[in-house]
């Protein structure tokens, strides 16, 4: 996956919305090949009088050497090496031609004509051998061709060069998405043990959809039909993540929930000691697994949130929406965290008439002092992520009750109050979770909604405003089906080039990430905006929600020209731990993600907390809920100017 973090919808449907021996049991383990390391099926389950006791390590058995997958920093880890490999001779005769064909062989994979380009594909590796990109598309070319041998072996050359060539139908260039390539063309031969030497290979590469092979993903709907042979089988599910011994109690059940959870956080995250220490995290999994006969269902998913909350840093939580077992309830009401306190901006029936109130106890317990509790269960990137995420889980009871902000989740009462003054006391009805992306600042019902809080869910969207002001929204990084993002871009490309605009605004302030790999059209329309219009104006909005993908093409764009930044400090770092790396439990199936990758989009020495604005604006309550955006009026007097 490629920076993909929230969307709108459930989440992800449009997209569309993980590291337990070194440390626990204090098991030394570095690059140990297969047999070293414990599988699931050998796990003490059978003796329920042993399992308040011992760690059920719910850990996949890999198989890939070269990768220490429990190593404490990952971050520059590789697939392959450069070492040992020597390029080969160029048989190229012709250059323009080479070329040419390549240009051809790429588009041809693009539209899917797979025969039309197998053979271009063949005499361009056939002339130079060292491209990874012309052994991708050929391996791609020979899966769909269903020529297995060819397409194994054009895929494994791939892997050993390295590709980046993003877009193709049919896989990634990722080096853990073509293993799982490989797997599928082992499926399909019908070879299970070599399929899944390759899945637990990705596995080991940091592969960050295995919800995709048990068919529990929100990319992917239904089971990988390439394993459909052998998907019943102990050793699949075991690399599937799907495996659940039979007859476990609820209390076992719970326990390996646990521990595959703290062995795909010791499997995925990047770097998963840089705030907690080994001992510690050991410790909180030690106590968790004690404690779960004690706690209820949502206590015991709260303690989940508890322990991925030790990991320090975004991309990393747990939705309690999805869930078979211990999905949380939530509260009616949407609140946002302005300059000026906490508020409800949203509500549904019958509590709307609270919306434009501030929120002054929950509970008995203050506001800010309830809002600095979540800090333990919000990693975060920075103090501007608490801000956008920290009124999200004031919404979740059993938060509210694991913090101890609330007695009992099923009785919250908050004390607000309203713009005379009066107080209110008011306990909302709560209802089951659900979840359609992390909120963002929602519409006004009125009819003065400001420009940017009309069209917040469409992904992009622009309006041409007076003195050739051009106002860009890009609000997720998430291709439409009815417009890409490069087609999107195109068009704004071309307003600019017929000398329609004189000044551009593009817009960040909902933008919480999504695919960074389609953001390039929308640099490029920013750096041709800046050749072409050198003392127009580039105005890039910014704030708490920026984050992920479109925090990155924040700072690709300011690499690149000298935009003007207004807003909010952003909600990440320019160099974080990021990415998105998906599980799904297999005794209660609740969901989550753990940061596997490592982000360098700032320099080896910038150690910026956030990307600061060189125009700083605030939003007040007051200026929300009069339909007043401060952010543009700064613009629109910078623009005059």
């Amino acid at each position: 996956m490629l920076s993909c973090f929230f969307y709108s919808g459930r989440l992800l449907p449009r997209c569309v919305v993980l590291w337990l021996l070194t440390g626990l049991l204090g098991l030394g383990v570095s690059s140990a090949e297969e047999n070293d390391l414990i599988d699931p099926a050998q796990l003490p389950v059978a003796a329920p009088e042993e399992l308040s006791e011992v760690l059920i390590l719910a850990t996949p058995h890999f198989g890939a050497p070269g990768i220490n997958v429990f190593a404490a920093n990952k971050s520059t880890d590789m697939t392959n090496s450069a070492i040992g490999r020597d390029p080969t001779d160029i048989n190229v005769t012709d250059p323009v031609s080479y070329y040419t064909n390549r240009i051809r062989a790429i588009e041809l994979v693009k539209k899917k004509n797979w025969q039309e380009a197998k053979p271009l594909l063949q005499e361009l590796t056939a002339e130079f051998k060292d491209d990874g990109d012309t052994w991708f598309v050929l391996g791609l070319t020979y899966l769909e061709l269903k020529q297995w041998q060819k397409a194994i072996d054009a895929l494994e050359n791939a892997q050993a060069l390295g590709t980046r060539l993003f877009g193709m139908p049919g896989g990634g260039a990722n080096p853990n998405d073509m293993m799982i390539r490989v797997a599928e063309v082992y499926g399909q031969m019908g070879d299970e043990s070599q399929a899944i030497h390759w899945i637990n290979k990705a596995l080991k590469a940091r592969w960050d959809d295995r919800p995709k092979l048990a068919g529990t993903s929100f990319f992917q709907q239904g089971k990988n039909p390439n394993f459909k042979a052998f998907e019943a089988s102990e050793a699949f599910q075991q690399a599937a993540g799907s495996y659940l011994p039979k007859d476990l109690t609820r209390d076992e059940g719970w326990r390996y929930d646990l521990h595959y959870l703290a062995s795909e956080i010791k499997r995925l995250h990047v770097h998963p000691y840089h705030a907690t220490s080994a001992a510690a995290f050991e410790q909180k999994v030690n106590d968790i697994n004690r404690r779960i006969p004690e706690l209820s269902d949502k206590q015991v998913v709260f303690a989940f949130m508890q322990l991925l909350g030790t990991l320090g840093n975004g991309h990393n939580f747990i939705i309690p929406a999805f869930g078979e077992k211990g999905s949380f309830n939530q509260l009616p009401m949407q609140f946002y965290w302005f300059s000026d306190g906490l508020f409800v901006v949203n509500a549904s029936e019958p509590y709307r008439q609270w919306i434009g109130h501030k929120v002054e106890k929950i509970g008995d317990m203050p506001t800010l002092k309830a809002l600095e509790l979540i800090k333990t269960i919000n990693p975060r990137d920075n103090e501007m992520q608490q801000r956008w995420l920290a009124p999200y889980y004031l919404g979740l009871p059993s938060v509210l009750e694991g913090l101890g902000i609330v007695d009992k989740a099923d009785a919250v009462s908050l004390t607000l109050r309203d713009s005379g003054g009066a107080r209110h006391l008011v306990s909302p009805e709560i209802k089951p979770m659900s979840f359609v992306g992390f909120p963002k600042l929602p519409g006004l019902s009125t009819a003065n909604s400001p420009r940017y809080l009309r069209n917040t869910n469409d992904n992009y969207w622009f309006e041409k405003l007076p003195k050739q002001l051009l106002y860009v929204q890009f609000n997720d990084v998430v291709n439409k089906e009815s417009q890409s993002l490069k087609q999107f871009s195109e068009q704004i490309q071309q307003q600019i080039i017929n000398g329609e605009v004189t000044d551009m605004v593009l817009d960040l302030r909902h933008n919480s990430g999504g695919d960074g790999s389609i953001n390039a059209p929308m640099v490029a329309t920013t750096v041709l905006f800046k050749a072409l219009r050198p003392k127009g104006k580039l105005f890039v909005l910014i704030g708490r929600n920026t984050f992920s993908a479109a925090h990155n093409l924040v700072l690709s764009i300011t690499r690149l020209t000298d935009a003007i930044l207004v807003g909010e400090p952003s909600g990440s770092r320019p160099n974080a731990l990021s990415e998105a790396g998906w599980f799904n439990l297999p005794y209660s199936k609740q969901t989550g993600l753990i940061s596997s990758q490592f982000h360098q989009y700032g320099g080896p020495e910038d150690d910026r907390i956030w990307i600061a604005p060189h125009v700083p604006v605030s939003l007040s309550a007051e200026q929300y809920f009069k339909g007043e955006d401060p952010v543009m009026t700064a613009i629109i007097n910078i623009s005059s100017k």
